[in-house]
Order: structure tokens, then C-alpha cells, then sequence
């Protein structure tokens, strides 16, 4: 798979104003059939502006338009930066024929994923049409878990026998020229085993005649092909690496997964965690149904129903003391809210910081007594805005105190909870992203309305 970074910044709006051009023109070129001026536009485009003008255009029009690019190197890479619910379109509705004249040069890891989707009988069909290089490179990935780092690595990497000297490594470099992502030459003894790696620049800087195995790095950081694919993007960004080779129990060298690969999987579980933590899910976003949208937030949204009523129950625990105090149901609101918010803040950091391991179940401590100080500060700071508020809104030094010290508790509590409850999922095996939304709103709620009152009856003596 090739990256390709454009070389100058394009303002948005410029950009979106020619991209609306593009559509206008290419939709209004095959309405008139003028297949030679449309193939014309088309070659003219980078790939990934194709992909966005595709998208764009009526559905009717996609598939058709789509094998108007006479370039299928071209079409492969437009194919490859379609949305997936576009790319499903295209695959489902094209000829068996023409999809597989395309897919010949997508990439191995790619094309695994996308035959993978098909139905059944249109992936037996498509995999007869596939030459017998491509066949066996995606029968090789499918036999993997599509999240592992065997699903995600491509088998098109370059390795060489360590046994070679400088000259002859350069040499084979330059008669590949089809290896995608030349970034590190992984080095294998005489059973494919991964011996070592050697940067291209250490390679380009050696003196001729040095045999690879003098400056090769012994120690590599690579991967089994059973590793989760987080953990493979972890390791990436941890060590700021292009390319990550992967092992099989044997060591064998099978595979590499490329920076790339790590970037789609890093904003996968990002999307993934937040929908988590949301209470929803990210097949929302492949469904027009408002039956199933309503059946995945059901559930999440029963947890935060019962910390509601449980809440209920406590304000109507304490009715008397707002019978005696009426003004103390004018700051519920933002008492809760309040609390609330930081607790929203503190879980997506919490929650964040454990799916990329920036922060690891044995630093709860640490972690809890920070954002207790933050809680603190927080709570301090607000609490006497909204002590003084409440002291000349309605000249009370007694609302003053309850609704001051109220946000103090609340704030710092939130935080606290917000932490502690993420750490204590992780360690019980519990997805945090999908724990943490419900039970932490729960929480706050619940507690800090009991706060509330019990603050109020001791400074009312009620």
C-alpha cells in the first residue's frame, strides 16, 4: 500500500469548491457518454480525490463511472480509499470479471479484507478469477483473525539472507521494484527464521564488502502473527517505527505490518472507544434503521434510566428539606452538572490512556491522587463562584456554604470515581469503554445528590 501526502497545503474551502466543480463535470460527462473527455478528467486526478468525487456522485452512476478509470493500477488505489459502505456497492454490483481485473493489484492485506466481506457464493467466484499468487496470499491472510496482526499484515514484505555482504543487499533492493514499502531489510537465516534488521540508511552508510550480519540489529521489535492488532499500533507509536515485522510460533518471517495499516487501526479503535463509551455503536453508521439504532442504545441508556430513578429517590428521601429550603432546587441543576462534566472529562482520559497504554492499571495511584488534586482545585475554584453567587442572589451565607461546598464534594468526588471505576474494569476484564459511560453517570448522580442534601440538612440542622 502507498501512502500519498500531498507536497502543498489546500485551503478547505478552495479544495471543496474545485471538488464540486469535479463532480459537476464527471457526472455531467457520462450523462452525454463522452467516455474519452471523462476518462481524460479522470487520469488527471489523484486517486483519493477520485474516491471523495465517487462518493459524491448519484448512486446510480458510481460503478459505472468507476470502470471508466482505464488505468486499474489506478482503479485498485481509487478502490482501495473508498468508503466501505461505497467499496461494498461496488463489489457487489460489478461483474465478477471486472472486479477481479481490479483487485489483481490491490494490496495482499487489503484484498483479504475486502474479499472477506463478500457473501459466500461471490467469493468463491471471485477467488476463481484471481491469479494463483494473489489466491494464495489471500487464502494465507483469511486463516487469520481479520483484528490480529496476521489479519492486518501484508505478505508482500523484502527480507534477505544475512548471510549476504552490503553490495549484494543494494543489488536486490534495486531489481524489486515492486515490494511495497522498502522502510527496514528484515534478515532470515537459511529457514526463513528472522535473524535481524537493518535501517536503509545503515545500509546505504556501510562500507562495501561488510557482511549484513556485522551491522544488522539483532534485537527487532516484531510481532506473532496471533498479537492483537491494538498491540501492534501501540508498539508503532510507542517506538515511532514504519513497519513492524511479524513471526509465527517458529519465528519464520510471514509478514509486516505497515505504518499505514497502524494509522486505519488507531482511528478504528479511537471511533470504537468513543461510540463505547457513548453507549452506542458504530454500526449506526452503516444503518438507516431507527429500530435498530433504538436497539443498540437501548440497553446503556436502561443504566443511566435506573441511576435516575435511584436519584429520584433520594431527592424525594430528603422532600422535607426542600419544603423548608425551596431555593436548594434551583441549584440542582448545575451542582450535578457541574460534577457531570468533569466526571465526562476525567473517564475519556482514563478510558483513552488504557486503550493505548499510556497508562496501565499499576499506575492507579498515582492517577487517582492526581486527579484528586484536579478535583480539588476544580471544585475549590468553582465552589466559590457559586458560594458567593448564591450568598447575594438570595442573601443567604447558609446557601452559600451548601451549594459551595455541594460542587466542592461533587467535583472532586466525580473525578475520583471517573478513575477509579475504568482501572477497577480493567482489572476485572471488563471493557472500560463500554463499562465506564453507564456506571460512572450512574454514580455521580446518585452520589451527589445524597451530597447535596446531606450537606443542606447539616448546615440547616434539619
Amino acid at each position: 500500500m502507498q501512502i500519498n501526502v500531498e507536497t502543498k497545503p489546500v485551503a478547505s474551502a478552495a479544495y471543496n469548491t474545485r471538488k464540486k466543480r469535479l463532480v459537476e463535470t464527471i457526472d455531467r460527462l457520462y450523462h452525454r457518454n463522452a467516455k474519452a473527455s471523462l476518462q481524460k478528467v479522470i487520469s488527471r486526478l489523484h486517486p483519493a480525490d477520485m474516491a471523495s468525487i465517487l462518493d459524491e456522485l448519484p448512486p446510480e452512476h458510481v460503478v459505472d463511472v468507476f470502470y471508466t478509470i482505464s488505468d486499474t493500477a489506478m482503479a485498485a488505489e481509487v478502490f482501495s480509499q473508498l468508503s466501505p459502505s461505497l467499496r461494498m456497492e461496488v463489489m457487489t454490483e460489478s461483474p465478477i470479471e471486472q472486479l477481479a481485473a481490479v483487485l489483481q493489484h490491490v494490496a495482499p492485506d487489503d484484498l483479504a479484507d475486502l474479499v472477506g466481506d463478500l457473501p459466500e457464493d461471490q467469493r468463491a467466484q471471485l477467488m476463481a478469477l484471481l491469479d494463483r499468487e494473489s489466491k494464495d496470499e489471500v487464502e494465507s491472510l483469511l486463516q487469520y483473525d481479520p483484528n490480529s496482526a496476521g489479519g492486518i499484515m501484508t505478505t508482500d514484505f523484502f527480507s534477505l539472507p544475512h548471510t549476504l555482504v552490503v553490495e549484494e543487499a543494494i543489488e536486490n533492493i534495486r531489481s524489486r521494484e515492486d515490494v511495497e514499502m522498502v522502510f527496514y531489510l528484515y534478515l532470515t537465516d537459511e529457514a526463513g527464521r528472522l535473524v535481524g534488521v537493518v535501517s536503509l540508511r545503515q545500509l546505504l552508510l556501510a562500507r562495501p564488502g561488510t557482511p549484513l550480519d556485522k551491522v544488522m540489529n539483532r534485537r527487532v521489535m516484531k510481532v506473532t502473527t496471533d498479537a492483537d492488532q491494538t498491540t501492534v499500533a501501540m508498539l508503532v507509536e510507542k517506538y515511532h517505527l514504519l513497519a513492524v515485522p511479524v513471526v509465527d510460533e517458529e519465528n519464520v518471517l510471514v509478514g509486516m505490518v505497515t505504518v499505514d495499516d497502524v494509522i486505519d487501526v488507531l482511528e478504528e479503535e479511537t471511533t470504537r472507544d468513543m461510540l463505547k463509551m457513548a453507549g452506542t455503536s458504530e454500526s449506526e453508521t452503516l444503518t438507516h434503521s431507527a429500530f435498530k439504532i433504538a436497539g443498540i442504545r437501548l440497553p446503556w441508556l436502561l443504566a443511566a434510566f435506573i441511576g435516575g430513578l435511584a436519584a429520584t429517590a433520594v431527592i424525594g428521601r430528603y422532600e422535607a428539606i426542600l419544603g423548608e429550603v425551596l431555593v436548594l432546587s434551583a441549584f440542582l441543576p448545575v451542582v450535578m452538572g457541574m460534577a457531570g462534566n468533569v466526571g465526562v472529562q476525567s473517564a475519556t482520559v482514563a478510558v483513552r490512556g488504557l486503550a493505548t497504554g499510556a497508562i496501565d492499571v499499576r499506575d492507579t495511584v498515582p492517577l487517582v491522587l492526581k486527579e484528586l488534586r484536579v478535583g480539588l482545585l476544580l471544585g475549590g475554584f468553582y465552589g466559590v463562584i457559586l458560594a458567593i453567587y448564591g450568598y447575594l442572589m438570595h442573601d443567604s451565607v447558609s446557601l452559600g456554604q451548601v451549594v459551595g461546598l455541594t460542587i466542592l464534594g461533587n467535583m472532586t468526588g466525580a473525578a475520583l470515581l471517573a478513575v477509579l471505576l475504568p482501572m477497577i474494569f480493567q482489572r476485572l476484564k471488563v471493557d472500560p469503554a463500554v463499562a465506564t459511560g453507564p456506571f460512572v453517570t450512574t454514580a455521580i448522580d446518585i452520589l451527589g445528590v445524597l451530597n447535596y442534601f446531606v450537606i443542606a440538612s447539616w448546615i440547616y440542622k434539619l
